[in-house]
């Protein structure tokens, strides 16, 4: 018993000692992730390339429907370069965004709708919904897994030829 009583002192000074949990303002963290989302529709707006492509982490992932994973900067890049020469527009609108208690993960629900000028001068037009995984590096907020899918059914294919 001589030997628990200063153990458990031990114990009990050491955890006395632990460093608190951060401090996390869910509600700031939340609106610098909107700023990100606002800023990427900036940049989608404007065709930036470069705009877009700071948005995401270096390792990033993406996972587009009906297309391979791809990963790296330089790989997404390339996917968003095909936006101008269609002169294509999108916008994500986020609905929810969840941020881990350790405030240095999080993941963003939204919407997305798109627009695409067709050779006959009509608009191709989806939409549906995204999820982003975000991680904090260094105080900035990136997104890290990038995922979408459309809420419309893949269109007819084209009669064959005679």
């Amino acid at each position: 018993m001589r030997r628990l009583v200063p153990a458990l002192s031990l114990l009990a000074t050491l955890a006395a000692c632990q460093p608190a949990a951060p401090k996390v303002d869910f509600a700031a963290e939340e609106q610098a992730i909107r700023a990100q989302v606002a800023a990427f529709n900036t940049a989608l707006a404007a065709y930036d390339v470069p705009a877009i492509d700071s948005i995401y982490a270096q390792d990033a992932v993406l996972l587009p429907p009906n297309q391979e994973r791809r990963t790296g900067t330089a790989s997404i890049e390339q996917s968003f370069a095909g936006l101008q020469p269609l002169k294509a527009t999108m916008v994500l609108t986020p609905t929810s965004i969840m941020i881990a208690a350790s405030g240095e993960l999080a993941v963003e629900e939204g919407s997305w709708v798109y627009a695409m000028p067709t050779p006959d001068g009509g608009t191709f037009k989806d939409n549906g919904k995204y999820l982003v995984a975000w991680k904090k590096t260094n105080g900035k907020w990136l997104i890290q897994v990038d995922t979408w899918n459309s809420d419309n059914a893949p269109p007819a294919p084209a009669a064959p030829k005679k």
